[in-house]
Formats: structure tokens, C-alpha cells, sequence
């Protein structure tokens, strides 16, 4: 599989990538685990770079109206808003069109706002956010398999999960719900980490983590974020089931359950009483997702079943395979609350989200980290079988890293990456050449008119478009065509008004000499 279809400027970072981590896979082989950590930190970053840098554009839907809501927190951090000044009337439960944004909890928001303003108002510094929490949970993963087996699992699926597709098109921003769900995943997976290690040492400082990352689990998608509580519970009586009769052995869950609620329920309240129309409508629709297949996000009660090759890999066998090596993983671990705590994990998100009658593809992503342990779990119990079996000299420090490279490889699809971002398959991608329209008409606008106080209308050339324009300007926009009575009222405001000439305009606009004409033709890009 030729990397022919990318430019130079988009595959050098995968380059650079693959020869950090193949130089991490050789260190960890020569047991210089410190130095292999610390290369597979730097490649994690390089490759979760390499996809983001892809598209110099927004992605429809999801990604460009995360961008716009942390744009304008800029403004008032405590104020998210998809239009910070609305000038027409709005809908409060329509979150694609209305002005205070509660649609999503305000953590990754508040994160991709800080990078807008470190690093400007562009794709990559919206995506900076996930690659680096994307590089931070693979060190995490690590930390867990060394805690509950041993470290060439721990290492292992952080490398595997470092080169997961699904996982990095997600920080590419490519699918739904793109940053939300990374910032989950890893808050989540972080929660997971810090109990891991308590259990270990039974420090407080872990106690205390605990609690913030599963508030701020929550922050970023509400209350499946406290998954870590409900293992935390049905792990207590693991060893002696007499602790769950006993108050002190509450005590450290319930110290770290209070910081959680201390990190989450401030905005939930402020929300409440600032925002009461809003917080409402969306605490009301939140549930609604669990009986209501909304927006037309539904399935059968196979379909997370079916999303597993989405993520993982598309072959027949794939869910066998991570099937037989999370058993092998679970029986390799010897203390029996590591081993709960994983099983019931997993089996909690995939009965509440095959229950849920709202169905998308990454909602069962937070158990991932665990379905990585069990592939690394069974390529290692591969390993120590060669071992046993093989008795050439060197044979398996060879064969390792072969095999490591090979099956990263695979996770990584570079296929599908060409296709998802670059004009190799067309009909596959059909909407690629919409999106560097759209980049290309928000440039024309700009320079026809400069930065002066516009209201630009009938922003159609992608789906969205006026999303995409008020991230990269300072222009209110709207998809719509103005009624006589919406110019009038935006000309009370002060505002001038601009309208792009698709050619169909009606004739009270297109007599009107105060309204600005925006000139602008598609281009085909995909020849």
C-alpha cells in the first residue's frame, strides 16, 4: 500500500512518525523502557499531528460548530455561543442555528478556546487539544497494563492504540462528535488510571485524581463520565464480600465522588439559573437519548456489535481476535479487582449504549483502551509461546518488532486515510471538493470585503457554510436569503449586509445598490 495519493507536505509528518515509534519499538526491545516511553510519547504526537494537518478545513458537521462556540468563548468563557450577537430571531432548541450553546458541556470547549487564542483561529490549533490528550492516554494505557499484567502489554497497546484509525480520525475532527469524544476518552481513561493506581499504592493524591477526572469526564458529556464509581462499588467486595457492609470502605469513594460533584454541578447550576430556557431544553433532550433514536441516529441492538469493525478493523475475524485476547488478558491478571473492574467496564458501556435507542459509532470508544489491553495480551502470550517453541537465537527480538510494525500497520489503514483525505476516491469523498469551496469562497468574501461590519447572507456552498464563515471571520453569517423586512431590520442595526450571487437571487436584492454581490464561482478541485 503505497502513501502516493498525499502530498509531501501532508505525509512528511507520518514519516517522521513511524520512524520515531519504530525507534521506540527497538528501545522498549533492548528493555530501555524509559527511553521507548518518551519516543512513543513524541510519535504519538507526530502521528496524531499527521492527520490532523490533513484538511485545512472545518469538517461538516460536528467539527465546525465546536470551533465556532469555542471561538466565541474567547469572548466570555462562561457565555457559549454559536451566535454572539444575534441579529434574526432564533430558535433556543435548535442547537445549528440559535445563540447560547448548551448543546455540549463546556470542558473541551473551554480547551480548544485556549489554543485559539495561543495559536489563531485555524484547523490545526482546533485540533491541538485532542492530539496532545490523544498522546497523554496512550502513556496512561501503558501504566494500567504494566499495573494489572505486566509492561509488554502496557506497552503494546499503547503503541496499538497510538495507531488506531478510528481513534485519530476522530482528533482529525472527522467524525462525529469528534474533540468531544477524544476529551472524553480521555478523561474517562484517565479516571480508570488514577483508581488503577490507587489500588496499588492507596496514595490520596490518586483519590483526589479520581474525582477531577471523572468531573471532568462529565464536563466534556455528562454522566457516563462516573463509569469509575459504579466499578469502583461493585469492586469492593471483589477479595471479601464483607466490605461492602463496612462504612470505611466507602469513605476514600466517597471523598473522591464529593470532588467530582465539586467540578461538575457549579456549571450545571450557574447554567440553570443564567441560561434556564436552554438548560432546560438540553437536560431534557440529554435524556431524550437514551428512548428516542434523535436525529436520525438509530440502529438495531446490533449496531455497536457492527461499529466494532468500524473502529477496529474490518476484517471477518477482528472481533474474535480483540474477543480471545481481552479472556487472555482477564485471566492474566491476578488481582481479582483489576479484573472486574475491566470485565464490568465493558460490559456496562456496551449494554447501556446497545439500550440506548440513539445510536452513534463512537460511544462505546471509552472502553477502547481496555479492547487494546487484550489484543496486546494475546500477541504477548504469542511471543512467550515462540519463545518457548522457537529456539533459533534471536529469532524473537527479531520477530517482535516485525510483528509490531505489521499489525500497527493495519490499525493504522492508511487506506482509508487516503480516501477520507485526498481526492483518490471521489465518489467516496464527494463532498472533499465542497469543503475547499467553501475555504475558497470565505477567501473571496474577504477580499471583496475586507474587515469591515458585514452580514453576510445565503452562505450555501457547503452545507453549514455560515458556520465555517464566522469561524474564519468577523462576519455574522446566514444560509438564508433575506426577506425585505430582515434587511431592514439588520440595516437599523448598523450593519451592512453582503449576499453571495449564486445567480438565483430575487430581483428586491439584486436591485439594491446598498447590498454587496459577493463574486464567486466553484472550482474543481478533484482533477
Amino acid at each position: 500500500m503505497t502513501l502516493h495519493h498525499f502530498n509531501n507536505h501532508q505525509v512528511l509528518p507520518l514519516y517522521i512518525s513511524v520512524i520515531i515509534l519504530l525507534a521506540s519499538i527497538l528501545f522498549f526491545s533492548f528493555q530501555s523502557i524509559r527511553a521507548s516511553l518518551v519516543l512513543l510519547f513524541i510519535g504519538a504526537l507526530g502521528i496524531g499531528f499527521f492527520t490532523a494537518n490533513l484538511d485545512p478545513f472545518l469538517i461538516t458537521w460536528d467539527e465546525q460548530f465546536h470551533a465556532l462556540v469555542a471561538k466565541n468563548m474567547l469572548l466570555n468563557p462562561l457565555k457559549p455561543t454559536l451566535y454572539p450577537f444575534p441579529l434574526l430571531g432564533y430558535d433556543v432548541q435548535n442547537w445549528a442555528g440559535n445563540s447560547v450553546w448548551l448543546h455540549k458541556q463546556p470542558l473541551f470547549l473551554w480547551q480548544i478556546a485556549i489554543s485559539l487564542k495561543l495559536f489563531g483561529f485555524n484547523t490545526l490549533a482546533v485540533r491541538l487539544p485532542s492530539i496532545a490528550l490523544h498522546a497523554i492516554a496512550a502513556l496512561m494505557i501503558f501504566r494500567i497494563g504494566k499495573i494489572t499484567t505486566n509492561e509488554s502489554v502496557g506497552y503494546y497497546a499503547a503503541l496499538f492504540f497510538t495507531m488506531a484509525y478510528y481513534i485519530l480520525e476522530l482528533v482529525a475532527g472527522k467524525f462525529s462528535t469528534d474533540h468531544n469524544d477524544i476529551s472524553f476518552l480521555f478523561y474517562v481513561i484517565a479516571s480508570f488510571w488514577a483508581w488503577f493506581e490507587y489500588q496499588q499504592s492507596k496514595k490520596m493524591r490518586f483519590i483526589i485524581m479520581i474525582g477531577l477526572f471523572a468531573g471532568f469526564a462529565v464536563l466534556v458529556k455528562w454522566l457516563v463520565g462516573l463509569l469509575i464509581y459504579a466499578i469502583w462499588f461493585f469492586t469492593l467486595g471483589s477479595d471479601d464480600t464483607s466490605n461492602w457492609k463496612k462504612i470505611k470502605s466507602y469513605k476514600p469513594l466517597f471523598q473522591s465522588i464529593i470532588i467530582s460533584f465539586l467540578v461538575f454541578v457549579p456549571w450545571q447550576i450557574y447554567t440553570h439559573l443564567k441560561f434556564p430556557n436552554e438548560a432546560a431544553f438540553e437536560y431534557s433532550y440529554n435524556t431524550r437519548h437514551f428512548f428516542e433514536a434523535l436525529e436520525g441516529h438509530t440502529g438495531d441492538g446490533w449496531f455497536h456489535f457492527n461499529a466494532f469493525r468500524e473502529i477496529y478493523g474490518a476484517g471477518v475475524a477482528i472481533p474474535f481476535l480483540y474477543l480471545v485476547g481481552l479472556l487472555i488478558f482477564l485471566y492474566k491478571i491476578k488481582i481479582s479487582a483489576y479484573r472486574y473492574a475491566i470485565l464490568l467496564a465493558t460490559i456496562i458501556i456496551y449494554t447501556f449504549y446497545t439500550l440506548a435507542a440513539t445510536k452513534m459509532t463512537s460511544f462505546t470508544i471509552i472502553v477502547s483502551p481496555f479492547l487494546f489491553l487484550g489484543l496486546a495480551s494475546l500477541i504477548d502470550a504469542a511471543i512467550v509461546q515462540l519463545k518457548d517453541k522457537i529456539r533459533i537465537k534471536h529469532f524473537v527480538p527479531v520477530f517482535t518488532p516485525i510483528l509490531l510494525v505489521v499489525i500497527g500497520f493495519f490499525l493504522l489503514n492508511p487506506k482509508k486515510i487516503q480516501v477520507n483525505h485526498t481526492y483518490w476516491k471521489p465518489l467516496l469523498n464527494y463532498y472533499r471538493e465542497a469543503d475547499f469551496n467553501e475555504m475558497n469562497f470565505i477567501k473571496c468574501t474577504v477580499d471583496q470585503l475586507g474587515d469591515n461590519n458585514y452580514v453576510v447572507f445565503n452562505t450555501t456552498v457547503r452545507t453549514k457554510g455560515n458556520i465555517a464563515m464566522m469561524f474564519f471571520t468577523n462576519y455574522i453569517a446566514y444560509e438564508i436569503i433575506p426577506s425585505p423586512e430582515q434587511i431592514n431590520q439588520i440595516a437599523l442595526k448598523k450593519y451592512k449586509i453582503a449576499i453571495w450571487d449564486n445567480g438565483i437571487l430575487p430581483s428586491y436584492i439584486m436591485e439594491n445598490k446598498d447590498i454587496i454581490k459577493i463574486q464567486f464561482k466553484f472550482e474543481n478541485y478533484s482533477m
